[in-house]
């Protein structure tokens, strides 16, 4: 009895480090591990999404943890960033697939399975995977840069529905680019228009609007008068919204109601503050990173290429660099 207990704890302890090793992601992280299934049904989402293809034991995976959690936390929800463990058997004919012959390999997948990956060659650093990211988000949005514009626009796509947004931002929100990526190539095209000091809105009859009111309009297919949205502009409350027009569910009616002038408030801003933030041309986005200098990153050319190679080399980032900030979730 004596002798079967002492094998089941020295068994014990053979596995332990295993199971601990293959958790190379803490759980507070906004990495989601995908097995086959999970990244077929998430490739299915079409969807900007960013893939490291990792082995617990490799130095070179587990210094990039750190890095690639924030980045993940700072994308999130708008880009999801998950991760594949290769070195499970039930994981090795996906990688296999994905041609990955060294760890970390991260790809960028830009629209799920509808476009091609892009594979991430640069510095492993927080703030190189966000604007590896956000800068590569397909452009499906038409960009009017006069009111009348808008006019033209809307009679174009008749046969479907419009959503236009007027913004006080520089650039279009990336918010407003991954919402149009995830409706691509459904009956629901996307506008901007850049309404800076309010007179665009006042000339098609609504108020001005706050110093950084947004406001999203819907033209219903076959209308050429618009339905103001009235909900939070954010990611997942707007999804849940297009989705019930799409599906012919939305009561468009209780949305038609304008907004008046006692009625406006300004939004806080949900980034850092305005002095500890750099304006940066994210291609039609505008992120911001601190000024602070980032931590040292591993090269991407450094990779783990088999079982043992790094295996006693686990690595230390130190604490990683507040070099990025979560983009707005909300327009």
């Amino acid at each position: 009895m004596m002798l079967s207990n002492l094998l089941n704890v020295a068994l014990a302890l053979c596995v332990a480090p295993s199971l601990v090793s293959a958790a190379i992601f803490p759980k507070d992280s906004k990495v989601k591990m995908l097995d086959a299934k999970s990244f077929k049904k998430a490739m299915k989402a079409n969807q900007t999404s960013l893939v490291a293809f990792v082995a617990p034991w490799c130095g070179h995976c587990q210094r990039m943890v750190p890095e690639y959690s924030k980045a993940a936390s700072s994308l999130h929800p708008l880009i999801p960033a998950y991760a594949v463990d290769c070195d499970a058997e039930k994981n090795k004919p996906l990688c296999a697939q994905q041609g990955v012959q060294g760890f970390p390999t991260v790809k960028l997948f830009p629209r799920g399975k509808s476009l091609p990956p892009m594979l991430y060659e640069q510095e492993r650093s927080s703030s190189g995977f966000f604007y590896f990211a956000t800068r590569r988000v397909p452009n499906h949005i038409a960009k009017l840069s006069k009111v009348g514009e808008i006019p033209g626009w809307i009679k174009k796509s008749k046969t479907k529905h419009r959503a236009l947004l007027l913004t006080k931002d520089k650039k279009i929100p990336l918010l407003w680019k991954v919402l149009a990526n995830k409706y691509d190539g459904t009956d629901l095209d996307f506008g901007t228009h850049r309404d800076q000091d309010g007179k665009s809105s006042v000339e098609m009859g609504m108020d001005a609007g706050g110093q950084k009111e947004a406001k999203v309009l819907l033209y219903p297919i076959g209308s050429d008068k618009p339905v103001r949205y009235q909900g939070l502009t954010k990611f997942d409350l707007l999804s849940k919204f297009f989705d019930s027009v799409l599906d012919g569910t939305a009561d468009l009616s209780q949305v038609l109601k304008p907004k008046s002038e006692k009625d406006v408030s300004d939004e806080k801003e949900t980034g850092p503050e305005k002095d500890a933030k750099e304006d940066v041309d994210a291609g039609d986005n505008t992120e911001y990173v601190k000024k602070d200098k980032p931590a040292k990153a591993a090269a991407a050319g450094e990779q783990c290429t088999q079982p043992g190679v790094d295996s006693k080399d686990t690595g230390s980032c130190g604490s990683p660099a507040s070099d990025t900030e979560r983009p707005k979730d909300e327009l």
